[in-house]
């Protein structure tokens, strides 16, 4: 995990469904600027839209396809967090093995890019 960093997404504007090359670290969300109308400010993890809400976590894997939508005149702003996979806390043979395959899927992930 390991990265912190404020992502602002500008009033009309979506980002295109992608996901994670792994599922190595999911990604959590706190709600900062959050515009009022949730149903037209979401993020669809998977197959399930999702609306932020200030002050609370939104929590997922971002290997799931993911994209977000902003359909509203107000910017939205959250505290993005990527934070390491649960099943590896505490577990370094585990870990070990998971960031080796997740160093190969992102390699392939980037070559197929270029």
């Amino acid at each position: 995990g390991g990265e912190v960093i404020f992502s602002r997404l500008a009033p009309k504007t979506r980002i295109e469904a992608h996901c994670g090359p792994t599922n190595l670290r999911w990604t959590a969300h706190l709600g900062l600027v959050i515009p009022g109308d949730g149903s037209k400010c979401r993020i669809r993890v998977g197959m399930q839209w999702h609306s932020w809400e200030p002050g609370k976590i939104l929590l997922f894997d971002d290997s799931f396809e993911h994209e977000v939508h902003n359909d509203t005149d107000e910017e939205r702003v959250v505290l993005l967090l990527r934070v390491w996979h649960p099943e590896l806390s505490g577990k370094p043979a585990m870990r070990n093995e998971f960031l080796m395959e997740a160093m190969v899927k992102k390699e392939e992930a980037v070559n197929k890019r270029y």
